[in-house]
């Protein structure tokens, strides 16, 4: 697929921050998962064609004051030096350079069909950044009773927290990790269609 095709012009999408959510999982312990979520985010989308199937672009900007694992001291640890960094890297960012709609291997004509995709980006933290992969799965498009255009769809990846310099290690007397060095993350994002640039 050429994402980079402009025989159609292009459509932006933004996040509809309300029906959406940014959230990231990790091992505690090695034991049970934690889940925080960051509230405010920035995403743009540009697409060519009717649906998803050609995305140009996507981008992503997350703001870490907003990061909440619905624990205070925990969340002012993740966002100190151990870990984000926050003051001195207050956000993080995604730009895909990949976009690769679900095929079937052999190729066949339901491939079209098919709703799963993979975004291959440039994802930053705390002033590092690494080429990663995420999963996702297109989940349609609606009209909403105001007549906006909506289009929804869910990404999942897992990245090494190590990777992007968050090195904090406190074992238990055990030897277990506190923290898992996996980090899976999941979007769950909805997008209302923009109208062209006049």
């Amino acid at each position: 697929m050429d994402i980079n095709s402009q025989e159609e012009a292009a459509t932006k999408w933004s996040v509809d921050p309300i029906h959406s959510e940014l959230a990231f999982r990790t091992r505690h312990i090695m034991i049970t998962t934690v889940t925080g979520r960051i509230s405010n985010f920035e995403l743009e989308v540009q697409t060519t064609g009717s649906d998803f199937g050609n995305v140009i672009s996507l981008q992503l900007k997350a703001y870490l004051d907003s990061l909440s694992t619905e624990h205070g001291p925990r969340d002012k640890h993740l966002m100190s030096q151990d870990f984000l960094d926050a003051k001195k890297f207050p956000y993080l960012e995604f730009q895909s350079v990949d976009f690769e709609k679900g095929g079937m291997s052999p190729p066949s004509f339901l491939g079209a069909l098919r709703r799963d995709f993979k975004i291959q980006g440039l994802l930053s933290i705390k002033g590092l950044s690494r080429m990663v992969v995420l999963n996702g799965e297109f989940g349609g498009l609606a009209t909403d009773l105001a007549g906006e255009v909506r289009a929804g769809f869910t990404v999942r990846g897992r990245i090494s927290r190590k990777d992007f310099g968050l090195d904090w290690a406190g074992v238990l007397h055990s030897g277990k990790l506190i923290v898992s060095d996996d980090v899976d993350i999941v979007g769950n994002i909805q997008l209302i269609k923009q109208p062209p640039a006049a």
